[in-house]
């Protein structure tokens, strides 16, 4: 049985004019049976937008009706595009924070993209100053790099990192636009069974995916706009679009040969063939003219230039750099010098500039040779693109009964879905509950909240996910996700596992003090965020028996230190603390697992000498003692007077006082010593031996006297004869 053809009826309404052709597929290739192109009478389509529907509605009927003669029977549906000017794309970047404990699982960067593709949606609303949501279709979108932790990645599933991000390019179209096309579609009697848009439509046809690798920049080239795209490493990453084109270069015509614009354009059209050729016409004033092409380029070449040097810079705005290769497609690409000039801007060689014909699509057999024009490629692009199910026809859906029009990507999804209807991210995903942060010791600490729960997806009544692929008329529920609770935290989990020392054979744990904004709490308070937190284990001996409830053993002896009319409240402490065998003060730490021994004084009084040694403190650089030397003795001897009082009475060193005294030292440095002060420091006999009386006292080799001053370093020689 011989296999049904497949036929596409393509239409490309455009400014100039309105072509329809239809291609069918016989299975041993695509053919172009036939075609029928008729230009608009006035400017009832501006910048490939359409401004007066029933004007276009007209033209388009003629169309139809011819090509429905030439083929004998009637034409029901139609394949269309939208004009690359419509066409809104945002390039953006998207960062999301996620637990680095658990994998990346493929529903996560379903996520991720949702997120981006509404955060791209977010911006174009931005730009366009607009906040109805609904007003543009998302009719795709491309990564173009994921990110894990700041890092280029290629994969992101299965991986573990903190952060996750990645870069889209996001296309938005008007609803506008479709709206339009489908009016005149109707008016027509034709069903839209497709809708691309022109500068996908020429990719597809010239650009096949294995050499969309490579940087290129394909530029279609209309009456009243230069539209373009950019390809690199597989993908399309930017669409853009100069608003202005062929028709420019008909209005230099018109104005510098006096000329009106169908005169003009029909003088451009010429130029291409004719470089060389006389080229004759008339101006509005009656006056002939015969020109050689070559001369009438030149004197319109400013135009031109100017044209090839904006769409260069909106080039390079896409791409950043030069592109590998430029194609020019549209009957725009046929105006002289225009691949020399992009050439030039770009840095480009010729040769990597080139006007690309329909000749050139490998998808279309026996081309007749007048469909073989660089004009014809978005026509033909148009049928293939839909031939080839690669359009954004309209399937009908339903998200929570509410009825939605779902621009038809191929494979549509939930997640395709959600985004048409304007979904907030937020009700598809939880989010995890606020994390309470904390300072603890000049460092930061957190108390995440719990993970939220994800919204409730069903298709049909049967659970789905976000890559659920959908039919026409699928019906999809989704139950608002749940946000995770705030983090919550008390003191107590702040605190370190406690430590213990033994005091008097009894196991006693070290307490903590807790200080939380500036004031002491307890371990059981709540912590809240912001917080600013000090924690200290308490190991000086003395404030840990005040919280054990030892303060009966370490009472307070208090007595009245006056020293050189100064005076001061001084405490004493009546009992010994040993640690580990070794005397240990209040004021010393202890450590883990010590062994503290305690040992009450039962004297309860301290000497005069035991005082002073602890509060009398001297200053480095005063000098307290003077060495001299006494029949080979080194003696040492106190630079210092002392008038020592207790309770007003005079007292010495060895003195001893009570809780509640007064003690009163007053002292002086510098005092100089006599030679009779150092008897008491030597074993010198006071009598004289038997047989003698008499003492001879040599300072430094003279004689001296029980009051000779001494200084350091003096030599004394004491003699009984």
């Amino acid at each position: 049985m011989k296999k049904k053809s497949k036929k596409v009826f393509a239409l490309d309404i455009g400014t100039r004019s309105i072509v329809g052709l239809l291609l069918e597929d016989n299975g041993q290739g695509v053919h172009i049976k036939e075609m029928v192109s008729k230009e608009h009478d006035d400017r009832a389509m501006l910048d490939g937008q359409i401004h007066n529907i029933p004007k276009v509605s007209t033209l388009l009927y003629k169309v139809k009706k011819e090509m429905e003669t030439k083929l004998g029977f009637k034409l029901k549906k139609a394949a269309v595009a939208a004009a690359g000017r419509a066409l809104k794309t945002i390039k953006t970047a998207f960062y999301l924070d996620v637990n680095n404990q658990i994998q990346i699982k493929h529903e996560d960067v379903l996520n991720l993209e949702l997120k981006a593709a509404q955060n791209a949606q977010a911006l174009l609303l931005t730009e366009q100053n607009n906040d109805q949501t609904n007003e543009y279709y998302c009719v795709g979108y491309s990564i173009t790099k994921y990110f894990l932790d700041n890092t280029h990645i290629g994969n992101l599933i299965g991986q573990k990192g903190s952060q996750v991000g990645l870069e889209i390019v996001a296309a938005f179209l008007p609803k506008v636009v479709v709206d339009s096309l489908q009016v005149v579609l109707t008016e027509n009697g034709l069903e839209l069974a497709n809708i691309t848009l022109e500068p996908i439509a020429a990719i597809n046809a010239i650009l096949p995916p294995s050499m969309r690798k490579l940087n290129l920049a394909l530029v279609d080239i209309g009456a009243g706009t230069s539209d373009i795209a950019i390809s690199y490493d597989g993908a399309i990453t930017g669409y853009g679009m100069v608003p202005i084109a062929g028709d420019e270069i008909t209005e230099a015509l018109c104005e510098k040969f006096l000329l009106d614009f169908n005169d003009g354009e029909l003088l451009k059209r010429k130029l291409y063939l004719s470089m060389e050729e006389e080229l004759s016409f008339s101006d509005i004033l009656g006056i002939e003219h015969s020109l050689k092409g070559l001369d009438i380029v030149k004197d319109i070449s400013d135009t031109i230039k100017m044209l090839a040097e904006k769409i260069s810079a909106e080039i390079i705005s896409l791409n950043i750099n030069p592109p590998q290769a430029v194609i020019l497609i549209g009957g725009g690409s046929l105006t002289p010098l225009i691949v020399d000039y992009i050439a030039d801007s770009l840095g480009l060689s010729k040769q990597r500039v080139a006007v690309q014909r329909a000749s050139s699509i490998k998808d279309i057999i026996d081309l007749p040779q007048e469909f073989q024009g660089p004009e014809i490629i978005t026509p033909i692009g148009i049928g293939l693109t839909a031939m080839k199910h690669l359009t954004l026809g309209f399937i009908p859906v339903q998200v929570n009964n509410y009825g939605i029009n779902l621009l038809n990507l191929g494979k549509n999804t939930v997640l395709d879905a959600l985004l048409a209807a304007g979904i907030d991210t937020g009700k598809v995903y939880g989010k995890p509950g606020l994390a309470i942060t904390v300072e603890v010791n000049g460092k930061i600490k957190t108390f995440p909240g719990s993970q939220g729960q994800k919204a409730i997806i069903r298709v049909n009544g049967a659970a789905a996910a976000l890559d659920t692929q959908l039919q026409p008329r699928s019906k999809i529920e989704y139950i608002k996700a749940q946000d995770g609770s705030p983090g919550k935290g008390w003191a107590r989990d702040l605190l370190g596992q406690p430590n213990w020392i033994e005091v008097d054979g009894k196991k006693k744990y070290l307490t903590f003090e807790i200080i939380i904004n500036g004031k002491n709490q307890s371990s059981e308070v709540e912590i809240k965020d912001g917080d600013k937190i000090f924690i200290r284990e308490i190991t000086q001996i003395g404030e840990l028996f005040e919280l054990w409830g030892l303060e009966d053993f370490i009472k307070e002896c208090k007595l009245s230190l006056i020293i050189n009319e100064i005076k001061k409240e001084i405490t004493l402490y009546p009992f010994k603390i040993s640690r580990n065998g070794i005397p240990l003060s209040l004021f010393e730490n202890v450590k883990p697992q010590d062994k503290i021994i305690l040992e009450k004084n039962s004297e309860n009084n301290y000497s005069v000498s035991e005082i002073m040694d602890k509060y009398l403190v001297m200053q480095k650089e005063e000098k307290t003692q003077l060495s001299v030397t006494v029949n080979e003795q080194l003696v040492s001897l106190s630079t210092i007077s002392y008038q020592i009082v207790i309770n007003g009475l005079a007292a010495s060193l060895t003195d001893r006082v009570e809780c509640g005294d007064v003690l009163e030292i007053t002292y002086k440095f510098n005092k100089s010593p006599i030679l009779v002060d150092v008897f008491p420091q030597i074993n010198f006999l006071k009598n004289p031996p038997l047989g003698k009386s008499n003492l001879e006292i040599v300072l430094n080799g003279q004689e001296a006297e029980y009051t000779s001053i001494l200084k350091e370093g003096d030599n004394i020689s004491l003699i009984w004869k």
